[in-house]
């Protein structure tokens, strides 16, 4: 009997301690999971037109700009520089240095010379690091705990170019296994002198990527890059992933599930997958699109955020307690997006007429000046696109299409036309102005409503695959509700303004 009993008392023992170990477990789960991160604690997100940098506007910044921003922080006595080397066509690769650290972080920025998101960032960044104010706690710990090491714009030639490769037109992140280009080989050269414990490889993507099949942007995209094809995932690689899972967590508040996964097959002859094999904990940032923010100035901040939250977490060893499963968790990059999307818009080829949704991109292209991007709408889906979705949409269910109209006038008219008459002849259905006197100039036009056109006709189907998109859409009375201008979606009803650019045909 006693045997018995002692049997059934060990049991409950056992059970019991079970469920204690159970509860303590999920306790710590459920407490790691609401750990708030400690930028939450201060007022960098409120302060942050207190830091941004004012000489950075526009994010099609150039090698010559950010010289003096370097020299002003260098002069501060904030960064310690060095000359890393010069890229193809002789512009300098710097190598920037601030804090006093054991912990060894590296930040590298636009190897894609169109990717330049992070470079403001950065300076920022700097302009944080430089400040005195109530978020000096913060700051200090990052001076004391870390070594930051930044090598922002390695791709200059590109930057100036407003292009993705360098001026050998190769992709320098696709060039870690050759290093055929300087900027790689600088780049490579600096992390094996260093050993960071971590990297940040910092870029921007398309903006037509979405959080997996959603309507939603994927304004944000991590990536613990893979060190081999079976994508293990070992200690350096897992502490990527810590890292983002806090990273993820930062973003929601000021970006809820605007935050992605970016595709983790493994290139080996990428930097963030190279690295992540030296045992460097490697961290790609993709910055892709946000609505009404074309010069991604809030991308900027959020940027300049969550890096500044990642530093702190590398300098507390915060990361550790974080979970890989948040990271696994993350959705994957989709591409649903276009940049307009038309619903139910009437279709008129040949003897049929039937309704179809119409979804439109852009191509982009550089201006004279450098510093400003041309657009071209295109058709480039015609049919059901429930699964996809629009930064601009409307409805035409209700609505009618028709071609634009043409308006002949003088030169001298075109020139003196304000921005109000263009509206008025919008209105009126007319999407064209054609010379009456010479020839008009093809390409971009820049801060107007109309097109410009050289034929006497438009094509009498307004709206097919593949054609430049210029088409009214009007109740079924005729008269015009919306307008599609170059691929821009214009609401008659409301108050217009100039475009980001038409076209002369």
């Amino acid at each position: 009997m006693r045997s018995e009993t002692d049997k059934i008392m060990r049991t409950k023992l056992l059970v019991t301690s079970a469920l204690i170990t159970i509860g303590v477990l999920v306790s710590f789960s459920i407490r790691r999971e609401v750990v708030r991160p400690a930028i939450e604690e201060t007022s960098i997100w409120q302060s942050y037109d207190r830091y941004k940098e004012p000489a950075i506007q526009n994010r099609m910044i150039k090698h010559a700009e950010i010289q003096p921003l370097i020299n002003k922080h260098v002069s501060s006595g904030l960064l310690r520089s060095s000359l890393l080397g010069t890229s193809v066509q002789g512009r300098s690769i710097n190598h920037l240095v601030a804090g006093k650290g054991k912990i060894k972080v590296l930040l590298w920025t636009q190897m894609h010379g169109d990717e330049s998101t992070a470079t403001m960032a950065l300076f920022d960044i700097f302009n944080f690091l430089s400040a005195r104010d109530e978020n000096d706690s913060f700051r200090h710990l990052l001076i004391e705990k870390l070594e930051l090491h930044f090598v922002p714009m390695v791709n200059p030639d590109g930057a100036e170019a407003w292009k993705r490769r360098n001026a050998m037109d190769i992709d320098i992140n696709r060039d870690a296994h050759a290093l055929t280009t300087p900027e790689g080989r600088l780049l490579m050269k600096v992390a094996d002198e260093i050993k960071p414990r971590f990297g940040f490889n910092l870029h921007d993507q398309n903006i037509l990527y979405s959080v997996g099949s959603s309507k939603k942007p994927a304004t944000i995209s991590f990536l613990a890059p893979a060190y081999n094809h079976v994508r293990d995932m070992n200690e350096i690689r897992g502490n990527a992933a810590k890292m983002i899972a806090l990273m993820n967590r930062t973003l929601q508040k000021y970006l809820p599930d605007q935050v992605s996964k970016y595709s983790d097959a493994h290139e080996p002859r990428g930097f963030g997958d190279t690295f992540q094999k030296k045992g460097i904990s490697t961290i790609l940032i993709e910055s892709g699109g946000y609505q009404n923010d074309p010069q991604k100035q809030y991308i900027r901040k959020l940027n300049f955020y969550v890096l500044l939250s990642a530093l702190h977490a590398i300098a507390k060893e915060a990361y550790e307690q974080e979970d890989i499963e948040q990271y696994l968790s993350i959705p994957e990059n989709g591409r649903s997006l276009f940049n307009l999307v038309i619903r139910n818009a009437e279709i008129v080829k040949d003897s049929l007429r039937y309704r179809a949704s119409v979804g439109i991109n852009y191509s982009t292209s550089v201006d004279a000046t450098g510093k400003r991007l041309n657009y071209r709408g295109a058709i480039e889906e015609l049919g059901d696109m429930h699964n996809n979705y629009g930064y601009n949409e409307v409805d035409a269910a209700s609505l009618i299409s028709m071609p634009g109209k043409i308006i002949p006038m003088k030169k001298v008219e075109w020139e003196k036309l304000s921005l109000e008459s263009e509206a008025a002849l919008l209105k009126q259905g007319y999407l064209y102005i054609r010379f009456s006197d010479q020839r008009s100039p093809a390409g971009p036009v820049q801060g107007r409503l109309l097109n410009l056109i050289n034929g006497a006709s438009v094509s009498s189907r307004p709206i097919a695959l593949y054609q430049y998109p210029n088409f009214i859409l009007a109740t079924p009375d005729g008269k015009p509700a919306y307008a599609v201008v170059n691929g821009f979606l214009v609401d008659l009803s409301k108050e217009i303004s100039s475009l980001p650019n038409t076209y002369g045909y």
